[in-house]
This record gives C-alpha cells, structure tokens and sequence, in this order.
C-alpha cells in the first residue's frame, strides 16, 4: 500500500497528509481540553471536526488508490479575481476543444495566463454548461505547472 500511495500525484498525497495530520491536530486539541477543562461544550467541536477529516481523509485516500479520480490539464487563458483582496476567485482552462471554468477554494500564488493547471477531479464529480464552457465547483486537488 506504501508503495501505491507513493506513486499518486504529489498534490493528492498532499491532500490526503493534510487531513490527516489536521485530525491529529483536533485529536491533541481534544485530549488538552478533556484534561484540563473536562467540558462537553468544548471538547465536542474538537471531536467532531476530527470525525470528519478522518472520514474525509479515508474517503480520499480510498478513491485516490483505486484511481476513482479524473486528472485534467489545460492552459490557463483567463483568471477572475475577487474586487478587494485580488484573489482567484475562479480560472478558465483552454482543453483540446473547450475550455474549462474551475471555482478555486484555495489560495492559489503565482499563477499567471499561459500557465498549466492540473486538476484531478473525482470520476463523479459533476460537469456544468454554461456559455458554451464547462464549469466544475468541485476538485481533489489542483497543481500549476509555470510556464518555462
């Protein structure tokens, strides 16, 4: 199984650490708050957001293994930007034949037009049309390969 997950894309295995380790962030959290202030009102936030990254975790690194999971790459042709903090609000991949408008979650840095992007998306993960392109809400994870 090491060797599996060794052989995912870099970013998924980010994804798939992040969780995890966030988790057993929540975990030490937990146990500090169960020690010193023995509360239900303030541990059970910790316990249930612990819950839900390792369900989160186990479920990506599931689909990851079994190769559940689509990955796209595209030219980066357009990048809409929030109107006060400037940040990447959503991009438009350029596909073979059509392109592709992705909504970004995450702080993304040094992104520029002509960069690639690879996302890897989940082989359920729900396609849109709208003015002739296709728009995803939802992704695994996304790398920016910049232009050389």
């Amino acid at each position: 199984m090491k060797e599996r997950f060794k052989a995912l894309p870099e970013v998924l295995q980010w994804q798939i650490i992040s969780r995890f380790a966030g988790a057993a962030g929540f975990l030490l959290l937990f146990t500090v708050i169960m020690i010193f202030y023995r509360n239900v009102y303030l541990w059970l936030p910790s316990l249930v957001f612990m819950a839900l990254l390792i369900v989160n975790g186990v479920f990506l690194l599931y689909n990851s293994l079994n190769g559940n999971y689509v990955s796209v790459s595209g030219v980066c042709e357009n990048i809409e930007v929030t109107g006060l903090r400037k940040r990447v609000k959503s991009i438009t991949l350029k596909l073979e034949e059509n392109s592709l408008k992705i909504s970004v979650r995450h702080k993304i840095k040094k992104l520029k037009l002509g960069d690639t992007v690879i996302v890897y998306l989940s082989m359920k993960a729900p396609v849109y049309t709208q003015d002739n392109e296709y728009v995803v809400f939802n992704y695994y994870a996304m790398e920016v390969r910049n232009e050389v």
